[in-house]
């Protein structure tokens, strides 16, 4: 339906300039009016249902637009008002000109999530900096009632072609790395308006305007409107084509260097404007090497904030992976990784490694008595009270699971084993925490020592011999140590 009314529009304009040869400019202007405000309406709808983060570009190709058709309306003042049958008239030929800076500041800006304020800032600067050399390069070549010569005209409609071949040339680097969906039909919007822009204006300039028919009412008026019209077809189509997977290192390196499009647009005008105005050449390189220096420091500022950021958050989950959530202590997969690192260690002296295994007695009769509550606050209390009993800057104590702790004691011998699992026997049952069912009428513990040099068994027999103490203890009477020595 979109592409109907498009081929319509077209007809339409045709139409009415060869039935109504008479009115012929007056309406190409109507026709040439429309189409870029119908464009520029399109861009605007797109943004607004693409959401802010993403619109930015379609607002900024919508200014692009109306920049345009200002061009057109200065020219209409000039021709209808004036009289004026110039060529490049000075300020409809800058609003011509000024209308790719909004679309290269959409291409160049690379907005992404977090981006700051002042980067921003930056870019509007360079843009407004870029506005500024082209307005002293326009008239610095033509006044504003336009070209004195021939040559003058020529000159500004090669300037023209040279903008427009840069800034195709840039959205089709960015099209050729989108790997979003917003961002693709974006740059192909954006590609195909300014290729079809670049390939008719060309054409109008150097064979229409500067040809056969210079002013406005020929049959070929209607090619103006085309590329205008297409890019409103892609705007308008949202369609759920969705992008090609374009090289992840393709894609890292346009989304970096996409700012240098910008700043490398207003160095070369500074440059072309060094032989009519130096100080203001000079000036304009200054910003662009400024700029762009002071724009890459804050990003990559930005970007070492997001990546401290990360390794913040990852380490976060790191302990929050290896933390018991009720007792705060290790847990059971931190506990075999200090096991594993402490049994195989290559290229270093074999040490022994003792392994305290420690059971809560009667646990469960405690939940069946005072309820699951109870038997949490149980279980940290004791946690709380093994841990202060340690001393030894090295071992580790976590909950191995259910009722069950461990201690990993790292270069540590079977007595030191045993003294420790004395003072942790010790210290739960001066707790004192009333459990009627318990034959001790307190919470205790049973505790398994195993002890053996590191490496020299598979690490499992360790773990079971420490294990095979525990229900050594367990049914010895519980509230007791057991020791297995290798």
């Amino acid at each position: 339906m979109t592409l109907l009314l498009a081929c319509v529009f077209v007809l339409l304009h045709a139409s009415a300039i060869f039935l109504l040869p008479a009115f012929a400019m007056q309406v190409s202007y109507v026709f040439l009016l429309s189409a870029p405000l119908v464009a520029a309406a399109a861009a605007v709808r797109r943004g607004m249902h693409e959401g802010w983060r993403a619109s930015r570009g379609w607002l900024l190709m919508a200014l692009g637009m109306v920049s345009w058709a200002l061009g057109m309306l200065a020219s209409l003042r000039q021709d209808l008002f004036l009289d004026n049958a110039n060529a490049a008239p000075g300020d409809s030929t800058l609003l011509f000109v000024l209308y790719g800076v909004p679309i290269l500041l959409a291409i160049s800006a690379s907005y992404v999530e977090g981006e700051s304020l002042l980067v921003r800032a930056i870019d509007t600067l360079l843009a407004l900096a870029l506005s500024y050399l082209f307005y002293v390069h326009v008239f610095s070549v033509v006044t504003l009632q336009g070209a004195s010569s021939r040559v003058q005209a020529e000159y500004m409609a090669t300037m023209l072609d040279a903008e427009n071949l840069f800034v195709l040339l840039a959205s089709a680097i960015r099209f050729s790395a989108s790997d979003r969906r917003h961002e693709f039909q974006f740059y192909r919007a954006v590609v195909t308006f300014v290729g079809i822009y670049t390939v008719v204006t060309a054409y109008y300039n150097h064979f229409i305007a500067l040809g056969d028919h210079p002013g406005f009412g020929s049959l070929r008026d209607p090619l103006l409107g085309v590329p205008f019209l297409a890019f409103a077809l892609a705007a308008w189509r949202e369609g759920d084509h969705a992008p090609r997977r374009p090289s992840p290192t393709l894609v890292r390196m346009v989304r970096s260097g996409s700012p240098l499009l910008m700043a490398l647009a207003l160095l070369v005008l500074s440059i072309v404007v060094l032989q009519e105005r130096f100080y203001v050449g000079v000036t304009g390189i200054v910003v662009a090497v400024l700029g762009y220096g002071a724009r890459s420091t804050l990003t990559q500022a930005q970007h070492i904030k997001n990546e401290e950021g990360l390794r913040r958050r990852s380490d976060e989950l790191a302990t929050m992976a290896h933390t018991d959530s009720l007792t705060g202590l290790p847990n059971r997969r931190a506990l075999d990784e200090a096991l594993e690192r402490a049994w195989y260690r290559p290229g270093v002296i074999r040490d022994r490694v003792t392994l305290l295994m420690i059971d809560i007695d009667y646990f469960k009769q405690l939940n069946d008595t005072y309820g699951h509550q109870a038997g949490d606050a149980c279980l940290k209390r004791i946690a709380e009270a093994l841990k202060n009993v340690l001393g030894r800057q090295g071992d580790l104590l976590g909950r191995y699971g259910g009722e069950e702790f461990a201690l990993v004691m790292r270069g540590a011998p079977l007595q030191a084993g045993l003294v420790v699992a004395e003072r942790l026997r010790q210290t739960v049952e001066a707790l004192a925490i009333e459990h009627s069912r318990s034959p001790h009428g307190v919470v205790t513990i049973s505790v398994g020592v195993s002890s053996a040099m590191a490496g020299l068994r598979p690490l499992d027999l360790l773990i079971a011999q420490a294990d095979s103490a525990l229900y050594q203890s367990k049914r010895n009477g519980r509230n007791r140590i057991t020791a297995v020595d290798d």
